[in-house]
């Protein structure tokens, strides 16, 4: 099956990131991440984001800018044609994303994977930061449960034993 892009319209380049497929569009207009995948993707954080997009996400985490970016046109699910919804990723991350109600995926405009990819990695280091700073020690058995509970699962469980366990 063959998927276009929802802004040009031309054939999307089925290409490898992260050990998952996406979709780009070859005109530079964005990229489609099928279903789940882009939680996959933020988890495994092996391509190398620039310093700059660090900064600029750093610089940007708020909501302040979603006014303007909702007003952009409505696309498309290029999977299941249903209207997606614009989302903020991650509630209070600024980055706009389109999402299918269908579960499909997500339209990722041009810079958009590699600023998720930043803001995710961005909170990891102040999650450890603060923890470090209280004094919260993670208990990790290995390496495969620290994937399977996440930082974010094993700070809230840490937090929990710490002050009500």
């Amino acid at each position: 099956m063959e998927i276009r892009c929802p802004k040009c319209k031309s054939t999307l380049k089925r290409v490898e990131y992260e050990d998952l497929f996406i979709f780009v569009c070859p005109r530079g207009d964005g990229s489609w991440v099928n279903g789940n995948d882009l939680g996959e993707i933020v988890k495994r954080r092996d391509a190398k984001i620039s310093q700059k997009i660090f900064e600029a996400v750093e610089k940007d985490i708020s909501p302040k800018n979603i006014e303007t970016q909702v007003l952009t046109k409505d696309i498309k699910c290029p999977i299941c044609g249903a209207d997606c919804e614009k989302i903020n990723y991650s509630y209070s991350s600024g980055i706009i994303i389109d999402h299918c109600p269908n579960g499909c995926g997500v339209w990722l405009d041009s810079g958009e994977l590699e600023k998720i990819q930043a803001f995710s990695e961005f909170w990891d280091r102040k999650a450890t930061e603060i923890m470090a700073e209280k004094g919260i020690v993670l208990d990790f058995d290995d390496e495969a449960g620290r994937k399977r509970k996440g930082l974010f699962g094993n700070l809230l469980n840490s937090i929990y034993e710490k002050f009500l366990g």
